[in-house]
Parts: C-alpha cells; structure tokens; sequence
C-alpha cells in the first residue's frame, strides 16, 4: 500500500516514545494515546454494511446504501479503504448516542484519505449543463409538490460548490452551518483544507488553510487530515500529515442542541436537508480510517497518530 510522505514516521517515532513511556504502547493500538477516542471506524473491518466502532464504545456505522459495500477494498494497493467516485452516491452513518452527544467543549477529528482527484471549477459548457439540469429538477419537484408527493423535498442544488466533506456532523436540519466539518472548501477561488466549528454563541468559525508552500491540498498521495479545538483555551488548529498548517482562538462551546442531538455524523459525504438518505459533497478517492475525540488532540499526539499511519500503511 501506498505510504504518507516521506518523513512522518522518522520525525514523530521519539515523540511516540516519550508518550508511551509510562505505559506498554503499540503503533497499531487504539489506545495508544493516554485518552483514547470516542470513536474509531475501520473499513478494513467492515462486515457488510456494518462499520464496527473500534473505540470500544458502541458507536458503530453503517454504510448508506448497503450495496455500496462492495466498495470496501479487499485487497491491492487501497486495501481496507473505503472507495468514493465523488458523485455522493454512498457515505457513512453513525447515528448519534448520547457519548457522542456530549462533545461541547473539545473535539478532535482524525481521517486518513486518499484523494484521486480535486475539485475543479467546471468548464463554461459544464456550467450550461448543471443549469438545464438544475432546471428541470426544479420543474419535477414542483410537480410533486403540487401532487402532494414529498412536500417537504426541496430541488437538489447542482451548482458545484468545491466543499467536499471528510467529517460531518449537521446542525438542526440546515444546509449550513454545521456542527462539525472536516474536508475541504472554497476561499478566494481556492481549493483548501477546511475545519469548522459552530458555537452556542452564534458564531461560525472555520479555518481554511494549506501547507507553506503549497498552492493546492494534495491529491495521489495519503494524506492524514486533523481538526481539533478546545473551547476552554479557545484553541482551533487544522493539521495536514502531523503538521499544523492553521490556527485560530475563539473560546466557546460546540452548538448542540435538543433539534440536533438526532443528527448523524456522516463520513464521505454532508447532509444539508431534512433527509438522512440523501448526501451531498464531492469528495473523490479513498477513505481508510476515522476517529473521533472528546478532548483536543496536542501538537505531539497529532504527530503519533500521523507515525503510526505510516506503520499502517507500510504493512
């Protein structure tokens, strides 16, 4: 299988050690960090449908539908990876729980991915396109409207966005914002990686960030993607193959409330309507592995976490 770039494992293996000192510590353990996660999906576990939470705390998913199940890579070179085309056909669901409810003050999300293709502004006659299409959904979902089939269904909008989601989990049954993202979004026509967090307080805070040096997030090549924030310090930090590339402060507490606490998290893809059956995003390529914390990762942690991929994907 492929492996992160080159150098992740040898700048974090001390790290690893002076964390694991005090305790037996394993590059494939789940509970390698001191305060392991709340949730921790493997597809290369999957059995059929069912996404086994590893964390051992019950938190399972599901792939939606079923039959994309037959996406999970066996064997070769994306083995034990989850495949997406970028059409948000299939994502993943975890239904909520109240340990996954009570993720107010601090939160870490980790997922290593395999991006194949980037998001790129369509050409004038794709635009033509999507606007014909557009079109037409709306006249069909009007038609229904007026038969009284699904009146709450609103016409999808087709207009590409460049915002495709890792990590998501929706407020209330908004499009936007969200209570968490973890993927990628558009800044001054720019493809970026993207962390967002929505607090009680109303605000929206997001950070859009690429690596020094880089004009665009990378594609062909693992690529471990980290979001953490911490309420009480104010601390939000988005990280790329253990290094932090973008930090914001802003104290607060994560928006949760009694219309949301329904809501699934969704990996692959974001919900954006009433509608849990139905994902939206663009995320093309593969998908091996999340997890989830409730308290925000350090520096140091993110760097082991980002060692042990490399042992991971070196196996």
């Amino acid at each position: 299988m492929a492996r992160l770039p080159s150098g992740v494992l040898s700048s974090a293996l001390m790290l690893t050690a002076v964390l694991c000192s005090s305790k037996p510590c394993s590059g494939q353990d789940v509970n390698t960090l001191s305060n392991g996660p709340l949730g921790y999906w493997k597809f290369e576990s999957s059995i059929g449908a069912e996404v086994p939470d590893y964390s051992g705390h019950g938190n399972d998913g599901e792939i939606f539908p079923a039959a994309a199940a037959s996406l999970v890579q066996r064997s070769g070179a994306f083995a034990g990876a989850l495949s997406f085309v970028g059409d948000s056909s299939h994502f993943v669901r975890i239904s909520p729980t109240p340990l996954l409810n009570s993720l107010r003050k601090q939160i870490t999300v980790v997922a290593l991915i395999y991006p194949t293709t980037l998001w790129k502004p369509p050409t004038p006659f794709r635009r033509r396109i999507l606007k014909l299409r557009q079109k037409w959904y709306e006249v069909v979902y009007y038609i229904h409207q007026m038969l009284a089939k699904n009146p709450e269904d609103q016409p999808p909008d087709l207009a590409p966005t460049g915002f495709a989601a890792i990590v998501q989990r929706q407020w209330r049954e908004t499009r936007h914002p969200d209570q968490f993202y973890l993927g990628y979004g558009l800044r001054n026509k720019v493809l970026h990686y993207k962390w967002h967090i929505a607090l009680t307080d109303g605000s929206d805070i997001s950070l859009y960030c690429l690596p020094n040096g880089e004009e665009k997030p990378r594609s062909a090549e693992w690529v471990q993607l980290a979001g953490t924030y911490d309420g009480i310090s104010g601390r939000m930090s988005l990280y790329v193959n253990g290094k932090l590339i973008g930090s914001l402060a802003h104290p607060g507490e994560i928006r949760l409330d009694a219309e949301s606490r329904s809501r699934p998290i969704t990996i692959g893809a974001e919900l954006n309507g009433p509608s849990t059956d139905q994902g939206n995003g663009e995320f093309s390529g593969y998908i091996h592995d999340v997890r989830l914390y409730n308290r925000a990762l350090s520096d140091d942690e993110i760097k082991v976490l980002a060692a042990e991929a490399e042992v991971r994907l070196a196996q």
